[in-house]
């Protein structure tokens, strides 16, 4: 996909931390961008967890 393309998706706003990250290198930023979602979805994964044993932890402890 042309950096450009990416840009208009995501917006420049949002590009802009990664450009500046990746020495202006839009290839290289767009790749930043998508292993940041890769990683923000395995955390996901691990607070959702998180959550649900809190929560059971919480619930046992009040009734």
């Amino acid at each position: 996909m042309k950096y450009a393309d990416f840009e208009k998706i995501m917006s420049p706003q949002r590009m802009e931390r990664y450009v500046t990250a990746c020495g202006g290198d839009t290839r290289k930023a767009m790749t930043l961008y998508r292993y940041n979602l890769q990683v923000s979805q395995e955390m996901f994964t691990i607070v959702s967890c998180f959550e649900v044993a809190l929560r059971n932890a919480i619930d046992r402890k009040l009734t």
